[in-house]
């Protein structure tokens, strides 16, 4: 005959070590890092991990929850009821995370929340596939095939972002003078899109398609009259050495187009005058290569200084003289 002790789904086992203490001091820092924690730069390497980061955080969360429902003197809650205390505990703390960063200065964010359930789940689930109080109930397998099931799926949804950011970086640094191939899935991870003007993939017009070339690019549409810009974020910094920019970009419309370019580098100086390497202006119903020459000596337009040992971006700007409504930028590289 089963003793009290024995784990059933109305008694699950109780874990005494660490102590109740212990769990509260753990939880307190667990949620300190998550409010105050941030990395010692603004790459976005750093933010997606920054971001992923909320699903272990919560998952320990979640854990030391359950840890603590345990402990509360009730011979007669069901084991599930626990799982479901401890998630809901989670939430809830996350929920107050995301509204206290508004005090520290920081943005709310749902996505931020959907990690924090990711994480809640992921630690359940797999709790659940090898605790004894779960595998004791009515039909064990399938219960630890469910929590099984749940704790992978969270897991793969946690990490398949920094998979996509470790293959931008990875193939940012193998490609190299290359700055952007918009063929590739992962080549819109850099970039910015700033004020009147949409960009995605796409492939180009049959007609200014060529064989053995790439048929794909970054499809840009302006919205408005006003100003708009497109910079390809975080590229290897240190261009010295190069001596040209070439942007290989297609014009399917009846119109000229035109824009400029402009190399950021890490100074503070706000100037938009700095490190601009001038217009590139392409005819109707053409698809060219384009070529700027870097400043030399390091100076841009008005004779600004520009850093090639420390280039921050590479930017698309308007200019005035251009009438299209639409163009295609397919790749950009370094000679």
């Amino acid at each position: 005959m089963p003793t009290n002790d024995s784990p059933s789904p109305l008694n699950p086992p109780v874990n005494r070590v660490p102590s109740t203490a212990a769990l509260l001091v753990a939880l307190g820092a667990t949620l300190a890092l998550v409010l105050l924690g941030r990395f010692p730069t603004h790459a976005r390497w750093a933010a997606d991990l920054s971001n992923a980061a909320h699903s272990p955080a919560f998952a320990l969360v979640t854990l030391i929850l359950l840890a603590l429902v345990r402990r509360i003197p009730s011979r007669r809650r069901h084991v599930l009821e626990d799982y479901a205390l401890a998630i809901a505990g989670a939430l809830t703390l996350g929920i107050a995370i995301e509204l206290a960063q508004l005090v520290t200065g920081r943005d709310a964010s749902l996505d931020d929340l959907l990690r924090d359930a990711l994480g809640a789940f992921a630690a359940t689930g797999f709790c659940a596939a090898f605790d004894p109080g779960v595998l004791a109930l009515a039909r064990p397998q399938a219960a630890r095939a469910w929590g099984l099931t749940v704790g992978v799926a969270s897991l793969l949804l946690v990490v398949a972002p920094l998979i996509v950011t470790a293959g931008a970086y990875l193939q940012r640094s193998r490609r190299f003078p290359e700055l952007v191939d918009f063929s590739s899935p992962v080549s819109t991870y850099f970039l910015g899109v700033y004020s009147s003007v949409t960009a995605v993939r796409g492939k180009l017009p049959t007609e200014m398609q060529r064989a053995g070339q790439p048929g794909v690019g970054l499809h840009a549409r302006l919205t408005g009259d006003h100003g708009w810009a497109l910079a390809l974020w975080e590229p290897p910094p240190d261009w010295r050495g190069y001596d040209r920019v070439n942007v290989e970009v297609a014009n399917p419309t009846k119109e000229q187009l035109a824009f400029r370019l402009r190399v950021r580098d890490g100074s503070a100086d706000g100037d938009r005058r700095r490190g601009v390497l001038g217009t590139i202006e392409v005819p109707p119903e053409t698809r060219t290569t384009a070529t700027l020459d870097l400043p030399r000596p390091q100076t841009g337009d008005g004779n600004l200084p520009v850093d090639l040992s420390d280039v921050r971006a590479l930017v698309i700007v308007r200019s005035a003289a251009n009438r299209a409504h639409e163009f295609y930028v397919v790749r950009i590289l370094l000679e």
